[in-house]
């Protein structure tokens, strides 16, 4: 009898070694962005010889658990669908024999389009008045944030900056406190705004809904009075200017312009001028 309680001890002693080994308090696990319907989550956790961790993805409305892709520590779902779904970190300890999980609740409203638009002033390049669609919903409200080039930003050839991604530029760009040109700090659906430079710059609009906690926001990159450089060279106006032809960003004449593309328009006193059509 002493033998087996002596035993029983030491077992109950071992259990309450390795519960002492299982302390998951340092862990976070947390939204590093959302963008409408797409998100991305973070983890200061790092794998070692005992300790590994799993993302994944349930989906209440299908009863559904999907295995989410690990990018050293961060992971990202786009829900196509409204509803709730989990998101969770299970941690695994195999020297200590525990584990916990970590979730994080989402509730998906789908927005529409975003319904983002700008002009530039026909006399001052510099001058954009921005505009996001009327939703018509008292729970609605708008915001700009305006930031200008980093080293990263200007580093990079015509070609690069045009084809770079919001993703390469969100995880790229420095995001230091004196790049931002402007951030609203009240909802304001209409926002005119003059640059103080020519150069490049991005905007990045939000709608956010205050009832669900819900937004949606885009980053649009802007070349601020970069598009032509004009001469020294008096024109001779004619008496009648008409339409040329109008042409793609590579040169080609075109007869019919696309929504949310640039175009140049020729005239016949050799004025060019840059147009996009937004579609919302």
């Amino acid at each position: 009898m002493k033998k087996l309680i002596l035993g029983l001890v030491m077992s109950l002693v071992a259990m309450t070694s390795q519960a002492q080994n299982c302390d998951f308090s340092g862990i976070e696990f947390y939204v590093l962005q959302q963008r409408g319907n797409e998100y991305y989550f973070r983890t200061n956790m790092h794998s070692d010889e005992c300790r590994y961790y799993l993302f994944t993805a349930y989906d209440y409305q299908l009863d559904n658990l999907d295995t989410l892709a690990d990018w050293s520590g961060t992971t990202g779902a786009v829900f196509n669908a409204k509803g709730k779904y989990q998101i969770r970190m299970t941690v695994f300890d195999e020297c200590a024999e525990c584990d916990t999980m970590l979730t994080i609740e989402v509730d998906i409203t789908i927005f529409k389009k975003l319904g983002f638009s700008y002009n530039v002033a026909d006399k001052n390049c510099k001058y954009y008045t921005f505009e996001l669609a009327n939703r018509e919903d008292t729970c609605i409200e708008y915001y700009y944030n305006i930031y200008k080039a980093d080293k990263f930003i200007n580093d990079l050839t015509d070609k690069e900056w045009d084809e770079l991604s919001d993703s390469a530029l969100y995880f790229g760009y420095s995001w230091a406190d004196e790049l931002v040109m402007y951030y609203s700090i009240r909802s304001e659906r209409v926002k005119k705004f003059e640059f103080e430079d020519s150069g490049r710059y991005f905007v990045i609009p939000m709608v956010y809904n205050k009832c669900t906690q819900i937004d949606t926001w885009a980053m649009k990159k802007l070349n601020v009075c970069t598009a032509f450089k004009t001469t020294a060279v008096k024109r001779i106006i004619p008496t009648q200017i008409s339409v040329v032809g109008y042409y793609d960003m590579l040169g080609r004449q075109v007869d019919a312009i696309e929504p949310n593309k640039i175009y140049i328009i020729l005239y016949s006193n050799g004025e060019r001028r840059k147009v996009m059509q937004i579609q919302n």
